[in-house]
């Protein structure tokens, strides 16, 4: 899929760039010609205008012909072909124009063009890797046809000089595109950030409104249960739905207040056998075995209900990627300063496009779900100092990773 046509900002930033290039490249192209082969000769007393045999002024008016081509594609939103057009068309111009010049004759071979480093040295500036590959591959391959064609080694120099330039281009243009990736992981974050700013004020503004009425409905709901038992289904889903919508509210609540947790020493172990103690009694019921295998012991400076409430809702996610039942193996590793808590599964798995979604706000690969429970847990792990990640294979299921500080005794 062409990037330039779903980013109209890079079709701009592209059209500001191309642009620039045109006009530099025309008064490079007559400029340096006319210099190299008029003036300079014309104040050494050596012969003016172009070699004997040679295109002359004809391929500057072939490369004219281009600016209309150049003019539609920037109207058509295709910018990013422009530079490949002129590249090309320059490079089958100038072995024309070598070859009605040189073959065939004794005339030693002294080609070469000031425009064949500009367009190297404009790689940076498109920010394009792949056409600083194409142009110096490009302009290398050509002298060498060159000096094959016309039996000379006069073309070792500019290969030498394009390689030499190349590398230079190549570190500009590899700090440009590590500098591009700075801001936009930037970016990125601020946006994400955003996100859960406005969630917080969304939470701050409603959550404590809805809970006190979804309290008096949830009493009255049960009363009404006891007095009517012939209808007890129906209610058992009401008060479940209720219980959902509690659900959702107190995640609200967790991502829009400021980190208020007390934190104290806790330990690792204890803390994930309490939450396997709770759901357990869950996980039997859909033939999921969970094993536990912790080789370490640490303590963790925490909250142990946020960190409880973090660990239940990742095995809870892997037990139900697994409808037909299966196995979540709870793994950990302590390396110095931190330790690292593995729940792998073996369900379903994840696309990498919706993996990459995951954490979002209300972006959810659950039929049911509301998209805030990682939410939840990727806020708690960052206000503990630690770090979050999944990995997935569809069809061979998930690791979860969670990385956070230990207390040394």
């Amino acid at each position: 899929m062409n990037l330039f046509k779903k980013n109209s900002a890079l079709v701009y930033e592209e059209v500001k760039a191309v642009k620039f290039f045109l006009w530099t490249f025309y008064i490079i192209l007559f400029a340096y010609d006319l210099a190299y082969y008029f003036v300079v000769p014309y104040y050494n007393d050596l012969r003016t205008g172009f070699p004997e045999g040679s295109m002359g002024f004809v391929m500057h008016f072939l490369l004219l012909f281009l600016l209309p081509i150049a003019v539609y594609l920037i109207k058509t939103n295709s910018p990013e072909k422009i530079k490949y057009i002129y590249m090309f068309s320059f490079m089958f111009l100038d072995i024309t124009n070598n070859a009605m010049i040189f073959y065939g004759n004794d005339k030693e071979f002294t080609g070469g063009h000031i425009l064949e480093i500009y367009f190297i040295l404009f790689s940076p500036i498109f920010v394009d890797k792949r056409f600083f590959k194409v142009t110096t591959i490009g302009f290398t391959m050509k002298y060498l046809l060159d000096g094959i064609l016309f039996h000379s080694n006069n073309v070792l120099f500019p290969i030498a000089l394009i390689l030499f330039i190349s590398a230079i281009t190549w570190v500009l243009l590899s700090r440009f595109q590590s500098y591009l990736a700075a801001i936009t992981s930037i970016h990125d974050d601020l946006r994400q950030k955003e996100k859960l700013a406005v969630i917080g004020q969304m939470a701050t503004a409603i959550a404590h409104e809805i809970k006190n009425p979804l309290s008096s409905l949830k009493g009255f709901t049960q009363l009404q249960q006891e007095k009517d038992k012939e209808d007890d289904q129906y209610y058992s889903i009401m008060l479940s739905e209720i219980d959902r919508i509690n659900a959702i509210v107190t995640n609200l609540l967790i991502l829009g207040r400021p980190n208020s947790g007390v934190k104290s020493v806790k330990n690792q172990r204890e803390i994930i056998e309490y939450v396997l103690l709770m759901i357990e009694p869950h996980a039997d019921r859909l033939n999921v075995k969970i094993k536990l295998d912790l080789t370490d012991n640490p303590m963790l400076m925490c909250d142990e209900n946020q960190l409880k409430q973090v660990f239940i809702n990742l095995v809870q996610n892997a037990i139900e990627s697994m409808p037909e039942g299966g196995i979540v193996n709870i793994t950990s590793q302590v390396d110095k300063d931190f330790t690292t808590i593995y729940i792998k599964d073996k369900g379903c798995g994840i696309e990498p496009d919706k993996l990459q979604k995951l954490g979002e706000p209300f972006y959810t690969t659950k039929e049911n779900g509301n998209g805030l429970g990682l939410m939840v847990t990727r806020k708690i792990i960052e206000e503990h100092n630690g770090q979050f990640f999944i990995k997935s294979e569809l069809n061979k299921g998930t690791t979860v990773e969670v990385i956070l500080p230990v207390i040394h005794k």
